[in-house]
Parts: structure tokens; sequence; C-alpha cells
């Protein structure tokens, strides 16, 4: 298992039975992974490949398990997505599953009270980067959508419109934000400082956890969680 960041005192723990991803964001370290140095592990590369195999995997009562880490489950059939929550509702633990197109929780499969549907939204704009859905557009679907986000990903975080993108998070209203910076030198557009540190202040008002992870300290950020 490879972890994550920290939640509650404890390493994220991966599961990855579905990977894969046909988004082709520029930015993507799990492609660069997959068709790198863990090239073995990944013959296929990144090609979106379900694997039957790891369901069998267990976890501890006091894990949280992020599901798909290395892909995006969007790209999952139907029948694959439905034995994947299946299989996760029988974890004696919380499980992520994040997208970049969130209209994929729409429907009965994800509806457990122990998932956290959560999103990337690594800005309010849009910029050439990526072939998935627009930021706006993943909005639209959550506010006309039927789930629940819980967790926002912004990472790696791109320049945003601080009123716009705070507007977004208000009515989502989920229950924890990541925060990462573009640690791989993609040269993606980002934010100043000033606005950062504003932003971040101010969704600390409204988000019971926001996580910064590591290397967002270089644009003056203190108080790393």
């Amino acid at each position: 298992m490879t972890k994550m960041f920290t939640f509650n005192g404890k390493r994220m723990k991966t599961w990855n039975p579905f990977t894969g991803c046909a988004f082709a964001c520029s930015y993507c370290w799990a492609r660069k992974l997959a068709e790198g140095k863990l090239r073995r592990s990944y013959p296929n590369g990144f090609v979106p490949e379900f694997h039957l195999n790891r369901l069998v995997h267990k976890f501890q009562p006091d894990d949280f398990v992020f599901a798909v880490s290395m892909g995006d489950i969007a790209f999952a059939n139907i029948k694959q997505r439905r034995m994947i929550a299946e299989r996760a509702s029988t974890f004696p633990c919380p499980v992520l599953f994040e997208t970049k197109d969130p209209w994929i929780f729409e429907g009965e499969i994800f509806r457990n009270p122990a998932f956290y549907l959560g999103v990337t939204l690594e800005t309010n704009r849009s910029y050439p980067v990526t072939r998935a859905p627009s930021p706006l557009e993943r909005y639209i679907k959550i506010q006309s959508g039927s789930f629940l986000i819980r967790f926002v990903s912004i990472e790696p975080i791109m320049d945003f419109d601080l009123n716009v993108f705070l507007r977004w998070l208000g009515h989502i209203q989920p229950e924890i934000v990541e925060i990462g910076a573009d640690n791989y030198h993609n040269n993606l557009p980002e934010p100043d400082s000033g606005k950062l540190n504003i932003f971040i202040r101010e969704i600390k008002g409204f988000v019971p956890n926001v996580i910064l992870k590591q290397g967002i300290e270089r644009f003056g950020i203190r108080g790393l969680i």
C-alpha cells in the first residue's frame, strides 16, 4: 500500500482495484509513475484497467482509504463501479472516491454514509492542461446532482478568481479540503502568495478540515497540517 496525506493523525491508505485515466492532465504524477519507474507494475501504462484480484484487500477500523488513487473511477464501467463500491461498503472504515467527473456519483452506487465523495477542483478557471470536464462543468454537475460532495482536492492549485472560488466552495460545503502545490515543476499558472493566504484563511472559516500538503509552504503559508 502507498500512503497519502495525514488526516486525524494518520496517513491515508490507498486501494487501487481500478487504475488509469484518459483525461491526460499534463501535471498527472500518477501517469508519470505508471509509465515510468512503476512500469513493471503497470505493463499497460495508464490505460484504464479493472483489477478484480485487488477487491480482496482488507483494512482496519481506524484506516481512511483513498480508492482509485492511481486513476479516475470515471473510466470504470457501471458494473466495475458497482463491484468496487459494494466491496468498499464492507470495509470497517471511511473510503474516499475522488474524480474530475462528479456526475458518476449520481444514482445509488455510491450512496453510503461511510463514503467520502470527492472532486478535484484545481481552480475555478479553465486552462488548457487537461481533457477533463472544465472546473465550471464539474461545479455545475455538483450543484445539479443529488449526491453530496464531502471532499475537495485543490491540487495542484492554479490561479483562480478569489470571490468566485470561495463562493463555489461555500455552496459545496465540503467537510475536507486539501490544497497542494505544483511540486513536480509543470510550469502551471499559480496564484500569488497574498491571494492564496486570503483564500486559505477564508475557507478555514467554514470548512472543518483544511489540509495543506507539503510544498505549499513555498507560498509563505504557515501552520501546515
